[in-house]
């Protein structure tokens, strides 16, 4: 691992690579499931299914850091995480979704240009999460509101 200039401009590349995808994820992730989800079925049932697939579209994009983080590590060579005491897949995907919520427990960590990636994910995590926290909003605002009318009726 080396920390030259180029180095640190590949991780910049990666990161940037790495929150565009997910950006696109996240987006097409809600727009579906504002489009599709069930809306046959009871507001509060809605709600949690909508829960359930935001959960699910944030573990997914939690992955794709993950990978960014072995191909940062294992094949760019721009950084490693120490203190893994595997390097598969359950290790990589254990340090994006504890960096993407930033729990952060500390027991891995990045070294070498990868600290970027590492440093600009918890950020894209906020942002997404504060993006589905808006979404579940709207979409609880337009489902129990017709749940009230039908009770009303």
């Amino acid at each position: 691992m080396d920390e030259t200039p180029l180095n640190y401009l590949i991780a910049v590349g990666l990161t940037a690579a790495l929150t565009l995808l997910c950006v696109g994820i996240h987006y097409e992730a809600l727009r579906l499931i504002s489009e599709f989800h069930p809306k046959r079925l009871s507001g509060k049932l809605n709600i949690g299914t909508v829960i359930v697939l935001i959960i699910l579209t944030h573990c997914l994009e939690a992955i794709v850091f993950s990978a960014g983080y072995w191909v940062g590590n294992d094949v760019l060579s721009i950084g490693k995480l120490t203190g893994m005491r595997e390097h598969g897949a359950i290790a990589y995907i254990y340090f994006s979704l504890e960096t993407f919520t930033t729990q952060s427990i500390g027991d891995i960590f990045p070294v070498g240009p990868l600290r970027l990636l590492a440093s600009v994910q918890p950020l894209v995590g906020l942002i997404l999460i504060g993006w589905s926290t808006s979404f579940t909003f709207l979409i609880m605002r337009r489902d129990w509101r017709g749940d009230e009318m039908e009770i009303n009726d």
